[in-house]
């Protein structure tokens, strides 16, 4: 029989125990993670997980920090009283977050360069900014270049409205001792951002990521028995049957108390992204059509049954999701709820509930693939390129204006190529063709000590601006930069 969870209140802050008998895990919760991270401000949350654990320093038990979509955890195994004494820690590192140096967040910011090396320096975007774009949801998968810029007084504002006692429950593997003294500053009541998706139609998608992907909304409370049941199918027709692929790796992200982006995340060689393409999708819809077959439906039972499984470590995070859940006002099943609810499924069920999610499908192949519009079609899909540079439209669209200093027009040194900056635009003319950039759909401006400018539009659709490569390349950089409003302009690293 599972132990009880048992909710009560520390000083007025929600606590969640569970008692396993094992080593009493403690984990203090905020309810803020990346999707509630403006996209100037991408990666502040993880600035300030970083900062806060140097401030405690040092510790010597089993510990750390982690930042999920929606929420920071603080965490800490061992004696209850000395993770406790942890816990009593960051809550008072959290209190007294305003004495943060410059100097501590200079080294958290080279730490989380060097955990993320990529993720650091370049915009990437995902799935999640696939179907959302930059706001809410989409900016957990945009990478954060703009910590390079993030402020001491943008690390303290941003501590002061998320990490506040309102905001915050604390759960416990093992009885809560009566050494924890948590103490946190009182705050406002948050605004969460809840995200519409900005494409509404089965679309394939070149994407910035290597392999293949494929994404769907699905109902939460299916969706990971649905995972589980096509990771199932996709193997067995893609790697068994064909050869193409070694892995389909899941991914669950919760929208709402109601849904799910379910994706699916495979890996074929170079050689056989496009026979994967294919292969994938029509197998997706062809399980639709005709229906999972009960060595799928069983082989997904018995991975929920052991990923069921109560032990320390599942204990531990069964809580830490009540709090995370309880903070954004969701409900949690309990782990025998989602057991039986998978073993009373029928196939006709999740055959219905994949059919559905199929109106919602994104597929991202990687963008070095050669796609043809012809190709989407013939999988149901509509292609989107997914480039920030778009066919111009010359109506409506005013000519180059003459600046005070009569340069609205830059040559590429290397080729004919031209660049020109329009009140509304930024052209490009190359070969005959004329692409551009609409100014006012820029939400991110990043301005690189290497010479280049990084523009990032609402879709999450990025490039790079070599200025070097351009005749009068300073006064590119400088004008260019000069056409975003201030606040969306920051500084990125060195690619």
């Amino acid at each position: 029989m599972r132990p009880k969870v048992t909710t009560s209140s520390h000083n007025g802050i929600p606590t969640h125990s569970v008692d396993t008998g094992g080593v009493s895990t403690g984990t203090l919760v905020f309810g803020v993670g990346f999707r509630n991270e403006p996209v100037t401000l991408a990666g502040i949350t993880h600035l300030v997980e970083h900062a806060i654990l140097r401030m405690v320093q040092p510790v010597t038990m089993s510990h750390g920090g982690a930042v999920q979509m929606d929420s920071v955890e603080f965490y800490a195994s061992g004696d209850p009283d000395d993770v406790a004494e942890y816990l009593n820690a960051i809550a008072a590192a959290v209190s007294g977050f305003s004495a943060v140096t410059e100097e501590d967040l200079a080294l958290e910011k080279s730490i989380i360069a060097a955990e993320d090396p990529r993720g650091f320096t370049a915009i990437s975007s995902g799935l999640l900014t696939n179907r959302f774009g930059t706001n809410g949801l989409g900016a957990g998968h945009l990478g954060s270049p703009t910590i390079t810029s993030l402020s001491r007084d943008e690390a303290i504002k941003w501590a002061r409205q998320w990490f506040t006692a309102e905001n915050a429950a604390i759960t416990f593997t093992g009885p809560v001792p009566d050494s924890l003294n948590i103490c946190l500053p009182a705050g406002n009541s948050v605004t969460r951002h809840h995200s519409a998706p900005v494409i509404t139609t089965p679309t394939l998608i070149r994407s910035q990521k290597e392999g293949i992907a494929l994404s769907l909304l699905v109902p939460l409370r299916n969706s990971t028995f649905l995972g589980e049941a096509l990771r199932y199918e996709l193997l067995t027709r893609l790697r068994h049957t064909s050869g193409l692929i070694y892995s389909v790796v899941i991914f669950t992200t919760e929208i709402d108390n109601q849904c799910c982006q379910l994706d699916l995340v495979l890996d074929p060689l170079e050689a056989n992204i496009t026979k994967a393409l294919h292969a994938s999708v029509t197998a997706v819809r062809d399980v639709a059509a005709t229906g999972f077959r009960q060595d799928a439906m069983q082989a997904a039972i018995r991975t929920l049954q052991a990923a069921l499984t109560w032990d320390d470590s599942h204990a531990s995070d069964y809580v830490d999701q009540i709090a995370v859940n309880g903070l954004l006002g969701r409900t949690t099943p309990t782990r025998q709820t989602v057991l039986d609810r998978a073993m009373a499924i029928t196939s006709p069920e999740l055959t219905a509930t994949l059919a559905a999610g199929l109106a919602s499908l994104i597929v991202a192949v990687d963008k070095s693939t050669k796609i043809r519009h012809a190709d989407a079609s013939a999988l149901g899909l509509t292609l989107d390129p997914y480039d920030i540079w778009q066919r111009h439209n010359n109506n409506g669209d005013p000519k180059p204006q003459s600046s005070p200093d009569g340069q609205s027009r830059w040559l590429n040194k290397t080729s004919k190529a031209a660049l020109e900056l329009t009140e509304t635009h930024l052209l490009k003319l190359e070969s005959g063709k004329t692409k551009s950039i609409k100014l006012a759909d820029i939400v991110l401006a990043g301005d690189r000590s290497c010479g280049c400018v990084s523009l990032l539009d609402r879709r999450g659709r990025s490039t790079e601006i070599h200025t070097d490569d351009w005749k009068k390349s300073k006064k590119l950089r400088r004008k260019l930069l000069g056409v975003f409003p201030t606040e969306i302009v920051r500084k990125f690293p060195e690619e």
